[in-house]
């Protein structure tokens, strides 16, 4: 009997549409922004115009309309840079994160 291959994941993705902010190595002044698509324990799927190269280091930031909550801040690893095939000039970006702050 075969699995589907989202059964198989450890951690439960979350569909989660919001802003984020990242830059390519914790010094950058330079940051970029794009849209999250989802997000698990582990890791997020975002979509920018900018694409950077795999295994760059990105600090990123995610704030919500809750001004109760405080931003979800993390550092992570791409692991895959990809044209977005819905949405031309767009990049759907794979990010290991590493640690939460």
């Amino acid at each position: 009997m075969s699995q589907d291959y989202e059964e198989k994941r450890s951690f439960t993705r979350m569909r989660v549409e919001t802003t984020v902010r990242f830059s390519v190595n914790r010094n950058s002044d330079i940051t970029y922004e794009g849209l999250s698509r989802d997000l698990s324990a582990t890791g997020l799927l975002m979509q920018a115009d900018y694409a950077p190269p795999l295994g760059a280091e990105l600090h990123l930031e995610m704030h919500t309309d809750n001004e109760r909550l405080p931003p979800f801040v993390a550092d992570g690893e791409v692991l895959r840079v990809e044209a977005d095939p819905a949405e031309s000039g767009k990049y759907l970006i794979s990010v290991a994160l590493n640690s939460t702050q």
